[in-house]
Parts: C-alpha cells; sequence; structure tokens
C-alpha cells in the first residue's frame, strides 16, 4: 500500500506531499488545481510513458516518489528524453538507480509497487489500478472478448499460461542481457585497445583547449561585429533610400531665385526692436502723468562746488580711513565732533549729481526722437510659427517612438517563437504550439 507521495517539478506541482488515509482518499479542488496531475504521476512511476511535457516550467527535471507501507521508497525521475528509477531501501543508505531497462518498468520495481497490469491475450495488457477521468468505468469501453479474457484470467489454465509465458519472457530477457553483456564487454574492450593513444588523446586535448580559448576569444568579438554589420545593413538601407530621393528630386525644376530675406529680417529686428522701446516709452510716460513739475534745481555752481567738496572729503575720508588702519594698535583717540550731519549732507549731494546725470542723459536720448510709426501686429504669425515647431518636434519623436515599438515588437516575436520550440506542447491539452498561429491570434484581438 502506498503510505506516501512526494511530486517535485511535476506538471503543475512545484513540490507537493500526500499522505493517503487508511481507507479511501478523495482528492477535490477546483479545475486546473493539479487532481489530474497526481494520478498521471502514478501512472508515470507503474509505466513509464514516452516522453511529454511532464516537466514543470523552468525546471531541469522532474521527480515522482512513492514511499510504500514496508518502509521501501521509489523514485521516477524524468529529462527531457531520458528517465530511470531510484529505490531506496529500509537498511541501506545509497539509492539503488535504475537506468538501462528499454521501454518497460524494471521488474524490480513492478514488484515493490504492485501496480502490474493484466496480461491479455494478443499480447495486450489491461490495467486494473490507474483509471482516465476521460475513459467510462472499467471494462465498459473493451469488448466484450477483453472482459471474458480478465474474467479468464482466474482459472488455473490462465495461471500457468501465464507463467509459462513469464518463464519464456525471462528466458528471453536473460538472453538478451547475456547478449548485452558481452556487447558492452567487447566495447570495453574496444574502449581499452583505444586508451593506448592516450598521450595523443592530451595532446589532442591540450590543442582543444587552445581552440576553446580563442572561441571565446571570438564570442567575445561576435557582438561587437554583429553591431556594425547591422549597422551597415542600416547605413545601405539609407543609402538605397538616399538614392530614391536623389532619383525623385532630379526629375524637378530648379526653384526660383528667393528675394533675399536679410534686409527683411533687419527691418523685422529694427521694427521689434523700436515697438519694444515704444512701448518702454509709453510706460515711462504714463508713470510720469502723475507727477508734479519738478522744482526749480539748485544752482549748478554751488552743485560743482559742492562736487568738488565732496570729493575732496571723500580723498580726506580715504586718507584717514588707511591712518586709522596705521592707528589702530594706538589707545583710542578723545571723542571727536558729531559729524552726522556732514555725512547726510555728502549722502544728499550724490543723490542729487546722480539724478541730475540722469535726467540730462535721457533728455539727450529724447531730443532727436520722432513720434514712433505705427508697427504691424505680428502676434498671429508668430503663433503660427511657434505651431510649426512644435509640430514638427512631435512628428519626429513620434517616428522614434514607432520605430523603437516596432523594434521590441519584433525582439519580443522571436523570443516567443524560441520559448514556444522549447516548450513543444501544450502542458494542458498536450497539442502543437505554432508560434505563427497564436502571434497571428494576438495580432487579431488585439
Amino acid at each position: 500500500m502506498i503510505k506516501k507521495i512526494l511530486l517535485k517539478n511535476f506538471l503543475a506541482h512545484a513540490e507537493t506531499e500526500i499522505e493517503p488515509g487508511p481507507g479511501m482518499t478523495v482528492l477535490t479542488g477546483p479545475n486546473n488545481s493539479g487532481k489530474s496531475s497526481i494520478v498521471e504521476a502514478l501512472r508515470c512511476i507503474a509505466t513509464n510513458p514516452l516522453p511529454k511535457h511532464f516537466i514543470r516550467h523552468g525546471a531541469k527535471q522532474a521527480r515522482v516518489e512513492l514511499e510504500m507501507d514496508d518502509g521501501v521508497r521509489v523514485a521516477w525521475i524524468r529529462k527531457k528524453a531520458t528517465a530511470w528509477y531510484e529505490v531506496l531501501r529500509p537498511d541501506e543508505e545509497e539509492w539503488e538507480v535504475y537506468a538501462k531497462f528499454g521501454r518497460n518498468t524494471p521488474e524490480d520495481i513492478l514488484n515493490i509497487l504492485r501496480l502490474n497490469q493484466v496480461p491479455l491475450e494478443g499480447g495486450k495488457s489491461l490495467d486494473v489500478h490507474i483509471g482516465n477521468q476521460r475513459n467510462p468505468i472499467f471494462l465498459l469501453d473493451q469488448p466484450s472478448s477483453v472482459a471474458a479474457q480478465f474474467f479468464a484470467s482466474s482459472s488455473e489454465a490462465s495461471h500457468l499460461l501465464a507463467m509459462q509465458t513469464e518463464l519464456k519472457n525471462r528466458v528471453r530477457a536473460a538472453k538478451r542481457e547475456k547478449s548485452f553483456q558481452q556487447q558492452k564487454l567487447d566495447e570495453i574492450r574496444t574502449e581499452l585497445d583505444e586508451l593506448q593513444t592516450l598521450p595523443d588523446v592530451n595532446l589532442e586535448l591540450e590543442t582543444a583547449r587552445d581552440l576553446k580559448g580563442r572561441m571565446d576569444v571570438l564570442d567575445n568579438e561576435i557582438p561587437a561585429v554583429e553591431k556594425y554589420l547591422q549597422r551597415k545593413g542600416e547605413l545601405e538601407n539609407y543609402k538605397t533610400s538616399l538614392g530614391a530621393r536623389e532619383k525623385e528630386l532630379s526629375e524637378l525644376k530648379e526653384a526660383p531665385e528667393l528675394f533675399p530675406s536679410v534686409p527683411l529680417e533687419r527691418v523685422v529686428s529694427g521694427m521689434e526692436r523700436l515697438r519694444i522701446h515704444g512701448q518702454n516709452l509709453k510706460a515711462r510716460s504714463e508713470s510720469l502723468d502723475g507727477l508734479q513739475v519738478p522744482p526749480e534745481l539748485f544752482p549748478v555752481q554751488r552743485l560743482e562746488a559742492e562736487l568738488v567738496r565732496q570729493n575732496q572729503l571723500t580723498f580726506a575720508e580715504e586718507k584717514q580711513n588707511a591712518r586709522r588702519k596705521v592707528l589702530e594698535p594706538l589707545s583710542s583717540p578723545p571723542q571727536l565732533e558729531d559729524v552726522t550731519a556732514l555725512s547726510a549732507t555728502i549722502h544728499n549731494l550724490s543723490g542729487n549729481y546722480g539724478a541730475r546725470d540722469e535726467i540730462l542723459r535721457r533728455a539727450a536720448v529724447l531730443v532727436p526722437l520722432n513720434e514712433p510709426p505705427e508697427l504691424h501686429d505680428f502676434s498671429a504669425l508668430m503663433k503660427v510659427m511657434n505651431n510649426l515647431s512644435s509640430l514638427h518636434k512631435a512628428q519626429t519623436d513620434a517616428q522614434a517612438r514607432l520605430t523603437e515599438l516596432e523594434k521590441s515588437e519584433s525582439d519580443l516575436k522571436q523570443k516567443i517563437e524560441v520559448r514556444l520550440a522549447e516548450i513543444g506542447n501544450c502542458p494542458l491539452c498536450g497539442g502543437d504550439l505554432d508560434a505563427q498561429k497564436l502571434i497571428g491570434e494576438e495580432s487579431n484581438e488585439s
């Protein structure tokens, strides 16, 4: 009786452990949750079927292990194209491996599992342990002759015939095993004869290692070469397109000579500067409208004298600063008279002098000017030019994005074809996976 079932990387089971109860064990769950996979795992370990998609996506091998009530553990391991059995008995520490046994399950494995099929006449057999959920109840989908053979197999004659057939099969198996062992002995002798040239093999091995190193160097250089070839193809395509454009443009007539736009640009630029300057003058005029008539200016002669006096005071102040730096280490001098009023006077003189120069400069600039001409409104033209520039930039960005999307789509299609080629069959229905059909359906849906 089966005591424990362990599935690892088998179909939908990453790592599952089931301990059946002493009586009937019922597995329930939603669709595609892995119930049928457990029955399929028992079928695989009992019959060792042909290679199918039993390995879980992303794993290298699938493993189905049963622990029997006597403590013996049996495991069935499936890789892409090979399968083998491993047996661990209670009194042993290492697994016993069954690797070369042909298509039929080894006799030792069948004796441990006790899931043998019932042999029928004509070399056929009937599985009475594991049923298929897509078939009717046991024997109902078989002809009456098969049912009669099954019920007649319990008679003594059937047992004798089965024993005779078993003996014949064992004799044939022993002969095949003897032939196989003799063939292996001949192969070992041949291999031993070939090992006499081991020094030459070592020399070839060193040569092969050198070639492997060169191949590694070439593998590192291949991406750069592929990049150059791709760039070459792009340049050739660009050259072809330029040739086509040149051929199309050669049929066109020479464009008429355009009117020189440099003077117009200068005029437009000058008009724009005059418009801005006029706005500034208008703003200044509006800001000056609310002002009162300036008072009578201070006499210039007296102001000049004050300025001279100010310069003298400034020079004196600088000298005093230099003296102060020299006299800083000395003790403090006696307290001087208050010069706050003098400093305020000097500050007022400096401000009046600067205001006078500014007013004179503005008057000199405004005297020769005439009334500005009425300017044309270029706001609509500037708006159209800005819109054209924005549309051209958007078109360039969209074209670059379209190129990136087309390249991404091509890479994704190639990855899908490679992955579907590795999977082979659908893990759910077992049908063939056609990359072109799948990609075509997805494109139609989108």
